[in-house]
C-alpha cells in the first residue's frame, strides 16, 4: 500500500468515525428531547437515558510506512506543548503510542525540510573531504619530522576505519553495523 492509498483510506476511517460521533449525537439529543417530555408530567418518574457508548477510532493498521523499519532508539527532550500535541495524536486514537507519533512526525519534518536537509548533506560532505586531506597532511608531516606512529599498529587497526570517512572506528564496540560519523553501513567479516 503506497503513502497515498493510506491517506485515502484513513481519510475514510475518519469520515466514518465522525458519521457515528453524528449519529451517536442526534440519538442522544433525541433521547434528551423524550426525557424533556417526561419531566413535564410528572417529574417524578423520569428516567434518564445512558449516554451513548464512547465512539473509537480504529488504530491505523500495521501496513502503513511510519510503522515499518523503525528500529533505532533516539532520546528526546521536546517542550510542554509538543507532548501535548503528541498526547492529543495518541488520546484520538491517530496513533497507538507516543513513538508512533514521534517516528511519523520526524518522518514529516524530513520530508518537509529535504531542501535544507540536502544542503547540509552537500556541505557535509566537502567537510568531509577537507577533513580526510587535512589528516593525511598531518600524517605525512608526522613522518617528515619523525613522529610518526608505527607501522605496526596498522594491521590491528585495519578493518576498523569507516570505508567511506576513514575514521578509526577501533575504540567503538565490535557489533557496531553504521558508522556515527558519516551513516555508512559497516561491512562485517
Amino acid at each position: 500500500m503506497n503513502g497515498e492509498d493510506w491517506k485515502e483510506q484513513y481519510k475514510q476511517i475518519i469520515k466514518e468515525w465522525k458519521e457515528g460521533y453524528q449519529k451517536a449525537l442526534e440519538e442522544w439529543k433525541e433521547k434528551l428531547g423524550d426525557m424533556k417530555h417526561q419531566i413535564k408530567p410528572n417529574i417524578s418518574e423520569v428516567v434518564i437515558p445512558p449516554l451513548p457508548p464512547k465512539f473509537q477510532i480504529p488504530p491505523l493498521p500495521s501496513v502503513f510506512p511510519f510503522h515499518t523499519g523503525r528500529s533505532n532508539v533516539v532520546a528526546s527532550r521536546i517542550g510542554d506543548e509538543e507532548l501535548r500535541s503528541i498526547d492529543t495524536m495518541v488520546e484520538a486514537g491517530l496513533f497507538e503510542t507516543r513513538s508512533e507519533a514521534v517516528a511519523y512526525l520526524v518522518s514529516e519534518g524530513v520530508k518537509a525540510r529535504k531542501d535544507v536537509l540536502d544542503k547540509v548533506s552537500s556541505a557535509l560532505e566537502d567537510i568531509r573531504k577537507l577533513r580526510k586531506e587535512a589528516e593525511e597532511q598531518v600524517s605525512n608531516l608526522k613522518k617528515k619530522v619523525g613522529i610518526a606512529e608505527t607501522e605496526d599498529k596498522e594491521p590491528e587497526s585495519q578493518g576498523k576505519t569507516c570505508p567511506k570517512c576513514g575514521k578509526n572506528l577501533s575504540e567503538l564496540p565490535e557489533d557496531i553495523a553504521v558508522c556515527p560519523y558519516c551513516g555508512t553501513k559497516i561491512k562485517k567479516d
